[in-house]
């Protein structure tokens, strides 16, 4: 893989970074392909496709800010750690809605073909988020 094809998959994942931190899709289908899937779904029933990308955070939490610390690429594949924090601002996890801010840790793995993210395996810290927004 050539150094354009390394930025090529990276400017992809930066891409869908920025719309989950800005819970903004409007520019989804310049970086996420039409059957993106990520794993674990967003919720049980959730199918392929770009309809599913921003379900889950995006009805919970607000004012999401995050970082990514690291960012690495293999192949296909971008491997991605990132730092956020946002507030919690919708039931989640069966938790009503407290305003508390909220800090945790994701790792990501991602699979970009032809210049587009087709997969997500998402990594997040859910025990620390339940455990910070829980009584």
């Amino acid at each position: 893989m050539n150094l354009t094809e390394q930025q090529q998959k990276l400017a992809a994942v930066a891409g869908l970074y920025d719309m989950f931190m800005r819970v903004d899709a409007s520019k989804i289908k310049d970086c996420v392909s039409a059957e993106y899937e990520q794993f674990p779904p967003p919720n049980p029933d959730a199918k392929p496709g770009l309809e599913n990308f921003m379900k889950g955070f995006g009805s919970s939490f607000s004012d999401i800010k995050g970082e990514i610390t690291h960012l690495m690429t293999d192949g296909a594949y971008v491997f991605a750690r990132c730092e956020y924090s946002m507030v919690h601002t919708g039931e989640a996890y069966g938790i009503p809605a407290t305003g508390r801010n909220v800090k945790f840790d994701a790792f990501d793995l991602h699979l970009v073909e032809d210049g587009k993210v087709t997969k997500s395996w998402h990594l997040e810290d859910y025990m620390t988020i339940c455990n910070q927004i829980k009584d």
